[in-house]
């Protein structure tokens, strides 16, 4: 029966090197093609593939990179694997005589869920405006980085640091005016998360979230063996409220977790649609209130009327992102579970007493807040009038909007040096790019980037 490379349309009359599987097929000088695509973009930093592959239709994912040609896909596992049935020879693969040994570990030792996953991943590119990653644009001010440079001159770095951060503890619970029992410290709201999961993980081991969101709750779960529930958001970027509860009746989820601002769209959750969660769920709600500082409402005082209520903090977008500090707030019942499972000496000396001499002196980051949320409302209007953008309101230190072409204008600005966060994928996030707002001037930058883009 004859068969026709689904890449070239190359007939298995005119060559007797053409491996069909099922509908799909490939021919060797084909295969050898895509290898080598596959090979550079492993070491590389962005890959345009992806979707399921039509000889071994898997996804990708983990390890697995699928190529999309002209007439089907093939990932890189069939790659070697056919190759290997049409030479006879064992495929060539990076990492010589101990790759067999590898592969196998991952085979048999790895999780199958997270062979699966894909790494939390933020590509590293070197452009002049860096507008990317939600951080604070501003550097500390004078006076209070020599403040911290000479107290970290005395800190005894061969002692380990305080396992409960206690001075640190106080501070915070000073200036929230929240117990300090009620307070954890974790490096980074990540740790804080894989804490939530491991404590609170003994019931049906499900975890409900809406989507699109911080993409974190997705990868701690499956590495923790939970069973993720995402539930898509509405057109209007909130929570289906209907869906939700809907699936805490049916599943009955460990944790929710409720990212508001949310990551990335920007917007704050309804308040009356938290509430039904809350009052629904019989599980752990964790609200993240990573970007609070930029919308002015929190849900913290509620802990005291919501048993079930977690609120997640962070210092890292408002300009403190080096030292990796999360703060996580509930009842002392709570806390008490989770301090069970938290690492021992989890927050390092460093961090713990930068960020004392930072909350010491908080004046100059409620300055830096007050700055980015006017330049947010300048840069948002200034989008709102470009031909061909769709920007969305936020209520967080980025703005999210749509083009026509996503991967062409993030391309086209990070030839001009204006870096960027390129979100577009199916659903609701296609053809949309996330700003992160920085100094006037940087914004400015960004603008002009833009309509030049646009224009040409």
């Amino acid at each position: 029966m004859e068969a026709r490379c689904s890449f070239c349309d190359l007939s298995s009359r005119e060559s007797d090197t053409v491996f069909q599987k099922g509908e799909a097929s490939i021919c060797l000088e084909c295969l050898k093609l895509v290898k080598e695509i596959l090979d550079e973009f492993s070491i590389g930093e962005v890959f345009e593939g992806g979707g399921e592959c039509s000889f071994c239709k898997k996804e990708q994912g983990g390890a697995r990179m699928v190529f999309k040609g002209k007439g089907a896909r093939i990932c890189n596992e069939c790659v070697s694997e056919i190759e290997e049935q049409i030479t006879g020879k064992p495929a060539s693969r990076s990492g010589g005589q101990s790759e067999a040994q590898y592969t196998n570990l991952v085979k048999f030792r790895v999780k199958e869920g997270i062979r699966e996953l894909s790494p939390y991943s933020v590509p590293h590119f070197k452009c002049r405006v860096k507008l990317d990653g939600n951080e604070s644009p501003f550097s500390l001010p004078k006076e209070v980085l020599e403040k911290v440079i000479l107290e970290i001159k005395e800190i005894p770095i061969n002692r380990y640091p305080d396992p409960e951060a206690r001075m640190l503890r106080e501070k915070i619970s000073k200036i929230t005016d929240f117990p300090l029992d009620g307070i954890i410290l974790g490096n980074g709201s990540d740790e804080l998360i894989e804490m939530l999961m491991t404590t609170f993980s003994g019931g049906t081991g499900r975890v409900l979230y809406p989507v699109p969101t911080f993409s974190m709750f997705r990868i701690t779960s499956i590495a923790l063996g939970l069973e993720p529930i995402p539930v898509e958001l509405d057109d209007g970027f909130d929570i289906d409220v209907k869906s939700m509860i809907k699936e805490i009746r049916t599943r009955n989820p460990d944790l929710v977790f409720l990212a508001s601002p949310n990551n990335p769209t920007g917007n704050r959750f309804s308040d009356d649609r938290i509430f039904e969660i809350l009052k629904h769920s019989s599980g752990v709600v964790v609200l993240d209130e990573a970007y609070c500082d930029f919308s002015g409402k929190s849900f913290l005082p509620l802990i005291q009327q919501y048993e079930n209520l977690i609120v997640l903090r962070t210092m890292s977008k408002v300009g403190f992102a080096g030292i990796r500090l999360g703060i996580l707030f509930g009842r002392v019942e709570l806390i008490r579970e989770i301090n069970k499972v938290r690492l021992p000496y989890n927050v390092n000396s460093l961090s713990q007493r930068v960020a004392e001499v930072v909350l010491d002196r908080v004046g100059f980051v409620t300055e830096g807040i007050q700055l980015i949320n006017r330049e947010r409302g300048r840069v948002y209007r200034e989008l709102k009038i470009l031909n061909g953008v769709k920007a969305f309101p936020s209520d967080a230190n980025f703005i999210l909007f749509r083009v026509e072409d996503a991967d062409g204008v993030f391309k086209g600005l990070m030839e001009k040096g204006v870096l960027i966060r390129n979100f577009n994928s199916p659903g609701r996030l296609e053809n949309c790019l996330r700003v992160t707002i920085g100094t006037p001037n940087e914004n400015n930058d960004f603008l002009r980037a833009l309509r030049e883009v646009l224009s040409s």
